[in-house]
């Protein structure tokens, strides 16, 4: 199937390794322009998934800068620009904070935490709009988690959790102001995927209980309904069809990809 897409030029960031990598990969493969954007300590992975990208036919750069700074992406979005030309596509996808309860955390972890997650979408956003709402077309994606609206009471995560929720409802108010210009604003709830991130801190995890990796994700993955981890390029299929042209009568939504972990009907 024709996405639509060829010739758009797409900023990932995140997009050196797991999800990002996937999602940068994938529209390549459609033709997309991929401006590939990860920390600087992240160049090493950044080079791998850019000629991952050209050795397979496609174009793409790496930008390497820290997405949390407005600075850094402004000057991300300008280096993709000198590149490609202005993205049409924005992936935002930014790691989150690390684990703890409420009592392990401060109070300026959570502002920390804030700036991780929501800043750096709003900092994206500002970036890329113009050139959106100039051609009256755009896709903004943003790569969340599903416990934005429901925290598993098994992970300790308040200050994911916390922030994460932040940026969905200002991506449903970004949806509603910038419909009109034909771009659309999804938030993607992913569940227990496995990157290499999540599989570092699986074994993390297991050696804190005092289990195997391999009965610490049956125990978490219990409840899902396919009863396993999902994959990188199962999240970057929904990601590359929500910004497709195929996919211009949805924005504003949060979408799952958990195996069917989330319980709400809806």
């Amino acid at each position: 199937m024709d996405l639509g897409i060829a010739g758009k030029v797409a900023f990932v960031s995140g997009g050196s390794m797991g999800m990002g990598r996937a999602t940068a990969e994938l529209l390549a493969q459609e033709g997309c322009l991929v401006a590939v954007a990860a920390l600087p300590a992240h160049k090493e992975s950044i080079d791998e998934t850019v000629d991952a990208i050209r050795v397979a036919g496609g174009r793409a750069v790496g930008v390497a800068a820290d997405l949390t700074v407005e600075e850094d992406v402004n000057r991300a979005v300008a280096e993709c620009t000198f590149a490609l030309g202005a993205p049409d596509i924005a992936i935002a996808n930014v790691g989150g904070p690390g684990p703890g309860d409420f009592v392990d955390v401060a109070n300026e972890d959570f502002t920390d935490a804030f700036q991780s997650m929501a800043m750096s979408m709003i900092y994206l956003v500002r970036a890329v709009l113009p050139h959106m709402r100039e051609q009256k077309w755009g896709r903004i994606v943003n790569l969340n988690s599903g416990a934005a609206k429901e925290p598993p009471p098994e992970l300790p995560h308040i200050l994911a959790n916390t922030a994460r929720a932040a940026v969905v409802p200002l991506n449903k108010t970004l949806s509603n102001e910038f419909g009109k210009d034909g771009i659309t604003v999804n938030t993607i709830a992913t569940g227990y995927i496995g990157t290499q991130r999540m599989q570092a801190y699986y074994e993390h995890l297991a050696a804190e209980r005092g289990v195997t990796k391999e009965e610490l994700v049956a125990a978490l993955t219990a409840n899902v309904p396919v009863r396993r981890v999902g994959t990188p390029e199962e999240m970057a299929g929904v990601v590359t069809f929500l910004c497709s042209e195929y996919a211009g009568y949805v924005t504003g939504e949060f979408i799952a990809v958990d195996g069917g972990f989330h319980r709400s009907a809806w």
